[in-house]
């Protein structure tokens, strides 16, 4: 049998599309003489004789006057109508049943006649798929472009007008995609909308997931990507357990090579920390009394290598950590701000002290927390309730913490053993810290019994402020790229929220009159001659400061120290962050045009260079803009282009026609390859539906896209792609018409309870994720309609009935063979289209029928006239009216008994089912289900294997023929057999003049 391979139907799609030209006005060279003189002596009177009498006149049947086809270019030039004419004489339906009959000699000369066509204006026009219409980018198209353009799934189209459909029921159309002035008034507030979501960045521009207009916004964007890169961070010690028990029997497992940074990169572990850990747990030089004593024991007492060993090993690795974490927390120092009578211990330049000292010990621990063996163990105080703002925290603390470890043997120490056991746990502590970085702090750290959710957090009252604590992670676990990441992260965080200096401003005016004596929530007036950020400002609170803490000679020395450093710090960090700012102007002037050459998908000429740079100073100097808003606003400038709005797949690109590349565009009449970059954008939203990526791009501009063994390995690249979920959604959606299901609200929800959004949503995932597999595995087309498997997450494995429901994750998808078995198994029974196709409370075998013969295997069914009785009036009355197209029977049948034809090949099959796609086995009435059908052509079936059994034997050829009709179709952007008269670029209409003043008047309007 011949496998019918997804990759062959695409990348011959591709070949079609990527051939295309960008003109094709050239007249097709007349078909052959003979064709001519067919018609004349042959068709013409045929269609007179017996067609003219019902499809002439003034009211012709079905609207269609085939008399208006009296010459034979007429013909040639409107073959969609023909090919329809083709196959009702195929189908035997034509002339309708009751009227007189041609013989079948002359029925299948005109056949012949049209099919030989067909086959010769294929031939002449071979390799030329006609004209290439300028379109603007389709909603789904606009949506996936922005997602790649910024890297943020932003969805902005989900208010526009649904994008109509051609002819082959596609929304990406040339032929339909037009701008109308509310349209392009859409695009405008959609552009400012994307533009408030950008965000300058040191050395770039880049977008985040929410707006960034004010300050909590900006903040929000950064401490989420620091504390997102802490938590992805690999710091569970029962990791590094069970990674060096793998290095130790890597004999036994079958990786005597293995190194400790291979095994490392296996475990996903730090390859940097596990050899400090494997040291702690096998090296020498320990003192192994204490704590290294007890963890040593267990490590050695982890399984030897064998069935069921790495399951055993993982759960004594997480007990190993639990008692590592649990020793830690007993034994973590607590330290206290320095006391300076007048100030607060929450006083920023004394709490940032105490905070220090806890970032620099974390790899420390307390002595005071061992008792030698003997000694009673202390008596435990109350733990103090939080006093208002009071130094007795400190106290509160010490009491949760002796509370913890009360009765804890591992703090424990034989008489005369105290200054082994002190070593032991220096070095315990020093492998293993209390804390690999905090992500959390609140007014009371490190108490986290309250005021929990203050990510990052200094803790000064309800003042802002940040502070890091992440030593260990550098120290332990990063290596020099994830530090400098790290860093890198930091430095955004104050370049983008501006904490530093919104912190001191805050402070300034609202909490400083504490050194004053006016009060702690009081602050300093404003200074006359200077900004408040200004350094001789902030040194001269730093000197107020310093007089408050000499004026008591009891107060602690260290805080003149602690006073120091934090106005130092805060002074050269606000300088740091000003040389940033200015240093970073530059490099978004060069990212905005990198930027606008990625949503232009083509270089950019010196002269739209030059243009975007103008437009930026003419809003700094004119408009008085600040560089953030100008920036803001040329992004939405470029957005609103036609460079970027548009799709022109045209000789060198929207440049050539608009002149500003200064070659002439081709000569009328004649024809001419597309350029590299139009190549790469059709490829591009062929298979993705988006932009083409940097890799494509670069193809493109070294010209070797157009080589054919390149763009082939380009496409099959593109395949593997993660984006080719684009094309399984937009065509493969578009084309079996459940592309709207996400809204579908036609279910009965009281009758049918469990369908919910997240059932609905899983519904329709299930056909995309099908055919975004047989894509990047490139399965057989067939195996679309035959394979016996599906897709499934939990909340769709427990409406099927499969054990996958049971539990998990319910983002997990999973391939479930033998699907067969729950009635599943391919597209047919999928529950997206059994449910659409369904009213609310019951079935529609003559929808579901329908659905199959249009959308799966292609026949063009017109509309029921109003006078056939539907389905629900008997099952043999609907089989009374079956068409003649469907089974291919050539006895002449009326055409309104086409109505119900198309519950011949599958309704009764499918009917048992329930509107949300159920198996069942009675209706509502409590009648047992009859599925059983006989078919066209003889033979009977049941259920959707009886569906597929049909159309393996009568009807692949058709599925084959429809699936290559609506690829190439896709591919194209236009429909296939449309005709293509008159068309025009109407370049004038969609100029770069027009919609850049609209974007520039937006602030205006």
């Amino acid at each position: 049998m011949k496998i019918f391979r997804i990759s062959n139907s695409l990348l011959a799609a591709a070949v079609v599309a990527l051939g295309a030209l960008a003109f094709s006005v050239t007249a097709a060279e007349a078909p052959a003489p003979e064709l001519e003189q067919q018609f004349t002596q042959t068709v013409l009177p045929f269609v007179q004789q017996n067609c003219a009498n019902c499809h002439g006149g003034a009211n012709p049947a079905s609207k269609f006057d085939i008399t208006a086809y009296d010459s034979f270019q007429s013909v040639v030039d409107d073959q969609p109508h023909w090919a329809l004419v083709l196959g009702r004489l195929k189908a035997g339906d034509m002339p309708p049943q009751g009227l007189p009959q041609p013989s079948p000699e002359a029925r299948s000369q005109v056949i012949a006649w049209i099919e030989g066509l067909r086959m010769e204006l294929a031939r002449r026009n071979a390799g030329d798929p006609g004209p290439v219409l300028a379109r603007r980018l389709s909603n789904a198209e606009y949506n996936y472009t922005i997602r790649d353009l910024t890297g943020v799934d932003m969805q902005p189209t989900r208010e526009f007008p649904v994008d109509p459909a051609n002819l082959a029921g596609f929304d990406n159309s040339g032929e339909s995609l037009t701008m109308s002035p509310s349209l392009l008034n859409k695009y405008l507030q959609t552009a400012r909308s994307i533009s408030e979501q950008m965000v300058l960045s040191p050395d770039g521009i880049d977008f985040a997931p929410h707006p960034m207009l004010v300050e909590t916004d900006r903040e929000k964007y950064a401490i989420k990507r620091i504390v997102d890169f802490y938590k992805s961070q690999p710091t569970d010690f029962a990791d590094y357990f069970a990674a060096a028990w793998r290095y130790k029997n890597r004999t036994a497992l079958g990786k005597s090579d293995a190194t400790l940074a291979s095994i490392a990169e296996d475990s996903g572990v730090s390859a940097k920390y596990l050899p400090v850990v494997w040291d702690f747990l096998e090296g020498p030089g320990k003192e192994e009394v204490g704590p290294v004593a007890k963890l040593r024991t267990m490590w050695r007492a982890l399984p030897a290598p064998g069935k069921g060993a790495e399951k055993a090993v993982r759960t004594q690795a997480e007990h190993m950590r639990d008692w590592v974490v649990t020793l830690r927390k007993h034994t973590t120092r607590n330290f206290a701000a320095p006391v300076v009578k007048g100030l607060t211990p929450w006083s920023q330049p004394l709490i940032n002290w105490k905070y220090d000292e806890y970032a620099s010990h974390r790899r420390d621990f307390d002595p005071s927390a061992l008792r030698e063996e003997g000694t009673p163990e202390p008596e435990l105080p109350e733990i103090p309730d939080y006093p208002g703002l009071g130094r007795e925290v400190l106290p509160r603390n010490i009491a949760l913490q002796m509370h913890a470890r009360a009765g804890d043997p591992d703090i424990v120490v034989p008489k005369g053993q105290m200054a082994r056991y002190l070593k032991a746990f220096a070095q315990f502590s020093d492998v293993f810290p209390d804390a690999f970085y905090i992500s959390e702090r609140g007014r009371f750290f490190p108490d986290d019994s309250a005021d929990k959710g203050r990510l990052l957090s200094a803790g000064y009252h309800n003042v802002m402020g940040y502070y890091r604590d992440d030593t260990p992670l550098i120290e332990l676990i990063l290596d020099d790229a994830g530090h400098a990441q790290l860093e890198r992260l930091w430095d955004e965080f104050d370049f983008i929220g501006d904490y530093t200096a919104r912190t001191w401003v805050q402070y300034y005016f609202n909490q400083s009159g504490e050194v004053l004596g006016t009060g702690r929530e009081s602050g300093t007036e404003r200074p006359s001659d200077e900004s408040v950020s200004a350094t001789p400002i902030i040194m001269q609170m730093r000197d107020l400061y310093l007089a408050k803490a000499k004026e008591d000679p009891s107060n602690d020395a260290v805080a003149l120290e602690a006073i120091n450093v934090h106005f130092q710090k805060v002074n050269d960090q606000l300088r740091r962050i000003e040389k940033m700012r200015a240093d970073a102007e530059p490099q978004h002037l060069k990212a905005l045009l990198a930027f606008a050459e990625r949503a232009y998908r083509q270089p950019l000429t010196k002269n739209e260079a030059d243009e975007a740079l103008s437009y930026y100073h003419s809003l700094r100097d004119k408009t008085g803009l600040t560089h953030e808003e100008a920036i803001r606003d040329s992004v939405v400038s470029i957005l609103m282009s036609p460079d970027f709005l548009y799709r022109m797949d045209l000789v060198d690109g929207f440049a050539t026609l608009s002149g500003v590349s200064g070659k002439p565009a081709p000569a009328k009449n004649n024809r001419a390859p597309l350029s590299p970059y139009a190549l790469a954008n059709r490829l591009s939203y062929f298979l993705w539906s988006s932009m083409p990526d940097a890799e494509l791009l670069a193809a493109a501009k070294d010209g070797s896209i157009e080589r054919p063994e390149v763009m082939q390995a380009q496409a099959k690249r593109m395949l593997a792609d993660d984006r080719v979920r684009g094309l399984a959604t937009e065509f493969g959606a578009n084309w079996l018409d459940f592309r709207r299901f996400e809204n579908l609200n036609s279910v009965d929800r009281e009758r049918f309870p469990d369908f919910d959004d997240q059932l609905r949503e899983a519904m329709f995932q299930e056909p995309v994720r099908y055919i975004e597999d047989a894509v990047q595995n490139d399965r057989s087309v067939l195996d679309l309609i035959y394979g016996d498997y599906t897709f499934v997450n939990p909340v769709l494995a427990r409406h099927y009935g499969m054990p996958q429901g049971r539990s998990g994750d319910e983002t997990q998808w999973v391939r479930v063979d033998d699907a067969g078995k729950y009635g599943r198994g391919g597209l047919l029974p999928m529950a997206a289209f059994l449910t659409q196709s369904s009213p609310g409370l019951r079935t529609s075998p003559v929808k579901r029928g329908f659905w199959i013969v249009k959308r799966v295997l292609g026949e063009e069914i017109p509309p029921p006239p109003p006078v056939v009785p539907g389905a629900a009036q008997g099952r043999d009355q609907v089989r009374s009216y079956r068409c003649a197209r469907c089974s291919n029977s050539t006895a002449p049948i009326r055409s309104a008994r086409r109505a119900t034809l198309v519950s011949t090949p599958s309704a009764w099959p499918l009917k048992a089912t329930a509107p949300p796609a159920k198996l069942r086995q009675t209706d509502l009435a409590g009648r047992l289900i009859d599925a059983v059908a006989e078919f066209p052509g003889g033979g009977k079936g049941e259920g959707p294997n009886g569906v597929e059994d049909y159309i393996r034997r009568r009807r692949q050829d058709d599925f084959l023929a429809n699936l290559s009709r609506k690829m190439l179709a896709y591919a194209l952007s236009r429909s296939c057999s449309s005709p293509m008269k008159n068309w025009s670029l109407r370049r004038s209409k969609i100029s770069r003049k027009t919609t850049t003043a609209s974007a520039r008047f937006s602030r205006q309007s």
